[in-house]
């Protein structure tokens, strides 16, 4: 599916870039068992995330799951939920070392966040589909929701 390019694909995609980019240098630090670095790009992932996860979870995705189904859609919120998981873990963690274990289990959701990044924009080319009013309407609740500027931490879960 094409997407063709609007206000809204453009905000949404440049947001999946960057998304994309940190979840990348989250596993590569996790890879090199490094723990100061992984938990400063948890931090930042959870600053960069929030008002997209808030635009997806209460505008987008009820969007989508019109096309995709509630099956489809509730897997992209249980997704969201295993990346908040590992940055949840990093954030809340102390600075002993990562035992192989721990490690594991946040690179696993890590990449998760990552492969869930890079195919939800995919996605987009659904609300494209939608009348131009209606895009503009979801422009709007993204920009609202970058103005709040909310955490991914501090977002209530929707589903």
């Amino acid at each position: 599916m094409t997407v063709k390019h609007t206000p809204l694909t453009d905000a949404f995609l440049a947001d999946h870039r960057h998304l994309t980019r940190g979840f990348s240098a989250l596993i590569e630090a996790l890879e090199r068992d490094d723990l100061a670095e992984a938990k400063r790009i948890a931090d930042e992932l959870d600053r960069l995330a929030g008002p997209h996860i808030e635009f997806e979870e209460l505008v987008y995705y009820p969007a989508v799951e019109r096309s995709l189904g509630r099956d489809n859609v509730d897997k992209l919120y249980h997704e969201h939920q295993v990346g908040l998981g590992a940055i949840r873990s990093l954030l809340e963690r102390d600075d002993t070392p990562l035992i192989d274990a721990e490690r594991g289990r946040l690179l696993a959701d890590a990449n998760v966040a990552l492969e869930h990044a890079v195919s939800c924009g995919a996605l987009l080319g659904y609300v494209t589909a939608l009348a131009e009013e209606e895009q503009a309407e979801m422009l709007r609740h993204l920009e609202a929701a970058r103005e709040r500027g909310r955490r991914w931490t501090e977002l209530s879960r929707t589903r």
